[in-house]
């Protein structure tokens, strides 16, 4: 008899190269000193919040107005909802309005408050391979299935094979651009025949079918790239962020769902959002948090810093010789393993060279790692050598 729940027990079986990778580094911590050792494995945000969040959450807590500590509304503090819809509003050039914003734990949160307000037993969410690897796990949470779904070679939205997934028990399709882990951002065309196709289906199987929007790098994207749009092409678009990754914020948990005021449903639709926050034991988002949102003068972030981290570790890569797509946005590159067991390459990187990389296969794509470039610079430029040294210890051994 388990003493927790067969589920969980095939998640944790599922999930076993996560547990190895991360007591191989903590070994390793424990061994060498921290500049021996090059962990590239986690998307943890290191550019710090800015000034003038630091300076509202500062006033706040040493001349609190009261109560900022308590319950609040289960849909998120109004001017916080008013903050985010301003935000909105700046990034999209379309207008927004705070009751069509639910403030949730993180775009996590907000994930799982879509899923579970959406879903009924069985019914099918596309997620586009390869991906960030909880998806599956928030659509099981909701009684959905997950249903996997190659991007090209290029890690570009490929509407044939799209095509050939959708049933008429799909409910949703999973949209996270810039892309965790490619680092690609797709197109504005690619969302808007991707956006036909759906429309198509739901007239074919007289459903509803959701555009389930992940845009929690929304800020963080390079080379004069442009942030697609969902709310021009698709009219059924549940859109999911945060604050984590451009403010820096993710130990704080602040994220929120944003809907179209025209979308089929908005009150409905809200009010089941703002029921799902409750009863998956949320409640509401940190309040502290909220009220510091509602008084941050700005939420525009410059991204100057993680272009260059990007661009040094690009750099390395190609002098390493390793093959890559470039990224485009977020802070993951998503190179080919050498080998074409990538767990058995990242295990190598891990005990000859001190490297700490994430296997593809954790991902739904096999055959690739991924390298997260929010580390410390310095971190980066001194894993130039290891990383080449690692590359030609492949060569003359493989």
């Amino acid at each position: 008899m388990n003493l927790i729940s067969d589920e969980i027990v095939e998640y944790l079986k599922e999930g076993s190269w996560i547990r190895d990778l991360f007591e191989k580094g903590s070994q390793l911590k424990q061994i060498y000193s921290d500049d021996k050792i090059f962990d590239f494995s986690l998307g943890n945000p290191i550019i710090e919040p800015p000034t003038n969040f630091k300076t509202k959450l500062k006033e706040l807590v040493i001349n609190s107005p009261g109560n900022v500590h308590g319950y609040l509304s289960n849909q998120g503090l109004i001017r916080a909802r008013e903050k985010i819809a301003s935000f909105l509003a700046d990034l999209y050039k379309h207008h927004f309005y705070q009751e069509s914003i639910v403030i949730t734990t993180g775009a996590s949160g907000a994930l799982n408050v879509a899923l579970k307000s959406i879903l009924n037993p069985n019914d099918e969410v596309i997620v586009l391979v390869p991906y960030f690897v909880e998806y599956k796990y928030y659509i099981r949470n909701a009684q959905g299935i997950p249903i996997y779904c190659n991007l090209d070679n290029d890690f570009q939205i490929d509407c044939d094979e799209i095509s050939s997934k959708i049933t008429a028990r799909t409910k949703a399709i999973i949209i996270n651009t810039p892309h965790n882990p490619t680092g690609c951002v797709f197109s504005n065309k690619a969302i808007s025949e991707l956006a036909n196709l759906l429309k198509e289906r739901e007239e074919k199987y007289n459903s509803n079918i959701y555009m389930l929007f992940d845009a929690p790098y929304t800020q963080l994207t390079y080379d004069n790239i442009k942030n697609v749009n969902p709310f021009k092409s698709y009219h059924r678009v549940i859109y999911a962020s945060s604050f984590s990754k451009d403010l820096g914020l993710a130990g704080e948990r602040i994220g929120f769902i944003a809907l179209d005021k025209d979308t089929p449903g908005h009150d409905l639709l809200i009010s089941a959002f703002t029921f799902s926050n409750r009863i998956l034991g949320f409640v509401n988002a940190p309040a502290l948090m909220q009220h510091v949102l509602a008084n941050t003068d700005n939420l525009i972030i410059q991204k100057d810093a993680y272009k260059k981290h990007r661009d040094l570790t690009m750099n390395i890569l190609e002098e390493a010789d390793f093959d890559f797509k470039k990224t485009q946005g977020g802070f993951f590159i998503f190179p080919k393993s050498p080998l074409e067991d990538d767990l058995e390459f990242c295990s190598l990187a891990a005990d000859k060279f001190n490297i700490l990389i994430v296997p593809g296969i954790g991902f739904g794509c096999p055959g690739h790692f991924r390298m997260s470039f929010s580390v410390k610079l310095e971190t980066i430029e001194a894993a130039r050598v290891p990383l080449k040294a690692l590359k030609n210890y492949i060569n003359e051994n493989y």
